[in-house]
């Protein structure tokens, strides 16, 4: 008959398994002295990890009523638009304004010149330079050179890579 030996393959729990192995034979001793049982230790599981704390939100220090009431700003007239710009020289809003409108012309020539077939992708990219330029063309009536500007170099951007 043959016997397989006892294998011990370790494994995580949270309570110990009792020993399964035999227990050595016990030493023959001269005198036998009463044996006190040992003390059994309980084994507790290991502690989980505390999970990370959220910092405190502080709650600001409730304001002391004030004793004079508070001001309001006064009130806007309706339909009123103020828009806070820089000073430039009138020289340079022409310089730029001339700028844009030459960028508008040649990526208009180079979106006409665009006869190939065009994927999604182009046809998605012919779609948004016409929108900036006409972005452009509104802006620059409005009096916005600067925002038109940005817009038209957008728009040659995008006409120079169709135009490849």
């Amino acid at each position: 008959m043959k016997t397989t030996p006892t294998v011990l393959v370790p494994s995580i729990e949270s309570q110990p398994q009792p020993n399964t192995l035999p227990a050595p034979p016990a030493p023959e001793a001269t005198t036998p002295e009463p044996t006190a049982p040992a003390p059994e230790t309980t084994a507790q599981p290991p502690k989980p990890k505390p999970k990370p704390r959220k910092p405190a939100k502080h709650k600001p220090a409730p304001q002391p009523a004030p004793s004079e009431p508070a001001k309001t700003e006064p009130a806007k007239p309706a339909g009123s638009n103020v828009q806070i710009t820089a000073d430039v020289p009138r020289a340079a809003v022409q310089s730029q304004r001339q700028s844009t409108e030459n960028l508008l012309r040649a990526s208009n020539d180079k979106l006409a010149r665009v006869t190939r077939q065009l994927s999604d992708a182009e046809q998605g990219m012919m779609r948004q330079a016409r929108n900036y330029i006409a972005q452009s063309n509104q802006a620059l009536a409005a009096g916005d050179v600067e925002r038109a500007y940005n817009l038209a170099v957008k728009a040659s951007l995008l006409a120079n890579e169709l135009a490849k």
